[in-house]
């Protein structure tokens, strides 16, 4: 007699779960849908969403401060390609930073702490020394393996120059010293998702 009960019981809060479960998917919002569907999106279309947003967008999307004529440059990615694909450093110059990886995952909004926000400041300081040396484009391919790229993100367009990633490291490009301060940038970032 428990057994039968037992197994009443079990399959009522079986049928319970499913009508809720199907009451809730169909009473969704086209909002909590779309929220819904974009969940489903992959690592992939979620970086090129992340990438493409921070190339395209302007200053005042991202609610920045004006630039000045010899501060012209508001945020900065660098970009540096790997066999198994590419990372994206996005920085802006109230010091937010986030860290991309075109297979999944990465850092969003590191702006949130103190030494993420001052490595990320300087990084686009720094950026503004090289502002002159770099050309305009509006293309922007990803870096292939071995290969650092960097995106200056201005009021008059983005300013593009890359290197060979061991050049870079080893102080034999020009830009080296902003390659490094980039991952000045990446080691405060992952010092904040190793504490979370």
């Amino acid at each position: 007699m428990l057994r039968t009960v037992m197994v009443a019981v079990a399959l009522v809060l079986i049928g319970v779960g499913l009508f809720l479960r199907s009451r809730s998917a169909t009473s969704r919002t086209p909002a909590e849908s779309e929220s819904k569907s974009k969940s489903n999106e992959s690592p992939a279309s979620i970086y090129q969403d992340l990438r493409a947003h921070a190339l395209r967008g302007s200053r005042e999307a991202f609610a920045l401060s004006p630039s000045s004529a010899d501060q012209p440059v508001w945020g900065v990615l660098m970009e540096t390609g790997y066999p198994e694909g590419t990372a994206t450093l996005v920085c802006m110059t109230d010091g937010n930073a986030s860290l991309y990886l075109s297979g999944g995952g990465g850092i969003i909004g590191g702006s949130g702490h103190e030494k993420v926000r001052r490595a990320a400041t300087a990084f686009v300081t720094l950026a503004n020394r090289h502002s002159t040396s770099m050309k305009t484009t509006q293309t922007f391919p990803l870096p292939v393996a071995g290969r650092t790229v960097f995106y200056f993100l201005t009021d008059n367009g983005v300013l593009t120059a890359d290197a060979l990633e061991d050049d870079l490291g080893e102080g034999r490009h020009a830009l080296s010293r902003l390659f490094h301060a980039g991952h000045d940038v990446i080691t405060e970032l992952r010092e904040v998702g190793e504490t979370k």
